[in-house]
């Protein structure tokens, strides 16, 4: 294992361990918001649908006002209607439709003149059109609007007032048809009011048994209605955390067809990095009153407002601890590593090394000579051996003892890497016997003057515990490939001419 990969690699790993770390966390936040979501989705169904009722509570009296009105006079039903409607200031507008056959139609707007004192006809309405209000051909039922109880001004596309048709509103009939085959109340779309707000329909058959036994209705024959606020669906305090949404849409309508939306309302912007990291939760819920014709959904885009303070205290301090742990482990691991390291240079030191000089033994002398041959044999070279023998060592050892000739040996050892090259190779046979290896050789004379340095280095004297000892030095030389191709034969011829000098030297 490289040891310069071990700390980024313990980044590396300290960086997925924090991502971890953060993705437990997230899930745990994940896990708090759906039941949150959750919570809050049920909420809003249920305020809605609760809404809702009470809008039907609404229409159901005012069913039974209008039913009053046939037999009390009007002025008694708006009197009535209108102080229902200040304790419920969503409501817009009470309607009270009824259908009128073809064959009824004139008769109809006949009585409707007298009664208003105006003339009164049924009309068609539609905001395209220039005027909006335009007259109806013959055939087929009408649904018009024969009475009104407006809370403020009249918004569109009631504004036509008495005898519109609101058969001939395509969402307005949509709802009254439902409302008519169910037999239950039934919601319009949404649609524009006066005031640039939005409002819808709610519309059922009236009751036909109230104040008995006065007249019944003729079955479908009558239905009232009330335009409300959509604003008011939902409570006005709603406060929604960031990247929440939520939408209320007829089921009618896709979501996606602004037609059909109620609400879509919410505070969704989140950054594109949160976006890619945290998941976007949503739940759909069908609510309404009686008859549940609305579809909630809320959704909400996580970020990083979901993880709270004290997560991001925990997860610091847990990046923290990683951190020193890893460290810790890193600087463990490379301690070993170190004294590994050195204890494998130490032994190879011993195992290569003569323990009293520090020079290279026999071992790794023959190493490096057998590396140096194959490079002479490449570049055509040559090289030279030398082999050095002490004269005059052994009365060191006998008169001052070998702690003293140890000495000696040092200094020898010393002068020797004074006057060698770096890239010489200086070894201790044994004894008082040394060898040197020469490389990259170009001619003989070279080789003799490294000789003559030498023994004018090591004939110096050295001083020993205060005395002079004066030492001779014996040197064979042997050349590659002059003089052979092997290890042992190189040594063999220097220690040839080593004895040769020794013996003349001796003559001398």
């Amino acid at each position: 294992m490289k040891m310069k990969w071990l700390y980024p690699a313990a980044l590396l790993l300290w960086l997925v361990l924090c991502a971890l770390i953060g993705v437990a966390f997230a899930s745990r936040a994940v896990h708090q918001v759906e039941s949150e979501l959750e919570r809050v989705t049920g909420r809003l169904a249920e305020d809605i649908a609760q809404r809702l009722n009470a809008t039907e509570a609404q229409l159901d009296s005012y069913a039974g006002f209008s039913t009053f009105g046939q037999h009390h006079g009007e002025l008694t039903e708006h009197s009535l209607l209108l102080r229902q409607f200040k304790r419920h200031p969503s409501i817009v507008l009470g309607l009270r439709v009824r259908r009128v056959n073809e064959g009824e139609r004139a008769a109809f707007e006949r009585e409707s003149s007298a009664r208003r004192g105006r003339p009164v006809v049924i009309h068609g309405y539609d905001p395209a059109r220039q005027p909006p209000r335009y007259p109806l051909e013959g055939g087929g039922s009408h649904y018009p609007v024969v009475s009104m109880v407006p809370a403020g001004a009249l918004p569109p596309p009631f504004s036509p007032a008495l005898g519109m048709d609101v058969s001939r509103v395509d969402f307005l009939y949509d709802a009254l048809h439902q409302s008519q085959r169910r037999e239950l109340p039934a919601l319009s779309r949404p649609f524009a009011l006066g005031d640039g707000r939005l409002g819808y329909l709610i519309i059922r058959p009236a009751d036909e048994f109230v104040l008995q036994p006065a007249p019944a209705l003729l079955p479908d024959r009558q239905f009232v209605a009330l335009v409300l606020r959509v604003d008011d669906l939902l409570p006005r305090a709603l406060d929604l955390p960031p990247g929440m949404r939520v939408q209320l849409w007829h089921q009618r309508y896709g979501q996606q067809d602004p037609q059909g939306r109620f609400l879509d309302t919410g505070r969704v912007a989140r950054g594109p990095f949160e976006t890619l990291l945290f998941p976007s939760l949503a739940l759909s819920r069908s609510t309404g009153g009686s008859a549940p014709s609305l579809m909630l959904k809320v959704s909400w885009q996580l970020g990083w407002a979901q993880i709270g303070l004290f997560e991001w205290l925990v997860m610091a301090l847990l990046a923290l601890v990683l951190l020193a742990v890893l460290l810790f482990g890193v600087n463990t691991l490379l301690r070993c590593h170190v004294d590994r390291v050195a204890r494998e240079q130490e032994l190879f030191h011993l195992a290569n090394h003569d323990a009293l000089t520090g020079l290279a033994n026999r071992n790794l002398f023959e190493d490096r000579l057998q590396h140096a041959i194959r490079r002479v044999r490449r570049n055509g070279k040559r090289l030279a051996l030398l082999l050095l023998d002490m004269d005059r060592f052994k009365p060191v050892n006998d008169t001052y003892g070998h702690a003293a000739g140890d000495r000696v040996l040092q200094l020898i050892a010393a002068r020797l890497n004074v006057v060698l090259r770096g890239e010489d190779t200086v070894a201790r046979l044994g004894g008082d016997e040394f060898v040197v290896l020469l490389e990259d050789v170009d001619a003989d004379a070279d080789v003799a003057q490294v000789c003559e340095r030498l023994q004018l280095a090591l004939q110096e004297p050295y001083q020993i515990d205060g005395d002079t000892v004066t030492l001779g030095v014996s040197i064979g030389t042997a050349f590659y490939p002059d003089d052979g191709d092997a290890i042992e034969a190189l040594l063999a011829v220097a220690d040839r001419t080593m004895y040769s000098a020794k013996q003349r030297a001796a003559a001398r």
